[in-house]
């Protein structure tokens, strides 16, 4: 079931016509529990004026053939998975993974807090309703270190940027350049880009004019563990 589109985005925006600000707010941006531990917490906050309800849902994220998924978790539970919220106040959620089995290399999860919509709105007002979509990662010390592998392809405008990671623990991405032998380079912007989790394959494209070379790219990045700086193979075509 392939959900990134809907759930995957850090803030998503559902208009009607009118204005009344978002108010929920979640800290942290990413969740990271080392073995031997099942538990974490995350907090939320109303930063409006009227109570709202927000949900609190787990999915296991996986990537397979450069695309995310998305699936309801089984083994890991967000307590309670629904809250009121009233204003100004903070709200701590707890996050069990319920499973028995130790976890082995890096398991993946999304903690996905939606603000759900206030039934009591009159028609023709504007809700903007928010969704937080937090990285949830399960780490044993064994978990062997991000091994990335880049790979670059160009067509009909586009450029791809292929990341196999052969590692166990996964590699983020932000502030990624691709530069051509030449000097010729392309953005991916200055933000964050995305996860190569452990051993997957995960693919980002951006418009561009073709680079004018099929080898010998490089790579610049910013990732958890610093700057990124490597080679990238090409896809060799005439």
């Amino acid at each position: 079931m392939n959900r990134l589109g809907l759930i995957a985005a850090m803030a998503t925006l559902a208009l009607s016509f009118g204005a009344n600000a978002a108010s929920l707010q979640v800290s942290p941006v990413l969740l990271e529990v080392p073995a031997p531990g099942a538990a974490t917490t995350m907090t939320l906050r109303n930063n409006g004026d009227h109570p709202i309800m927000a949900q609190v849902r787990v999915f296991r994220w996986t990537q397979q053939n450069g695309e995310e998924k998305l699936e309801p978790a089984t083994d890991v539970v967000a307590s309670p998975p629904i809250a009121e919220l009233r204003p100004k106040q903070d709200y701590t959620v707890r996050v069990v993974r319920t499973a028995k089995h130790p976890y082995v290399g890096e398991e993946t999860y999304r903690v996905v807090v939606d603000e759900l919509p206030d039934p009591t709105k009159r028609a023709g007002t504007i809700a903007l309703v928010l969704r937080h979509s937090v990285p949830l990662f399960f780490t044993t010390p064994a978990a062997a270190a991000a091994q990335p592998i880049y790979a670059i392809s160009q067509s009909k405008g586009a450029l791809t940027l292929r990341v196999t990671n052969r590692g166990d623990r996964r590699v983020q991405l932000s502030a990624v350049t691709v530069r051509a032998p030449s000097g010729r380079q392309v953005s991916f912007g200055p933000g964050l880009v995305g996860y190569a989790l452990g051993r997957s394959t995960m693919q980002w494209t951006v418009r561009s004019a073709d680079l004018g070379a099929r080898s010998g790219f490089m790579i610049n990045a910013n990732s958890e563990t610093g700057k990124i700086v490597a080679q990238a193979t090409g896809d060799n075509a005439p």
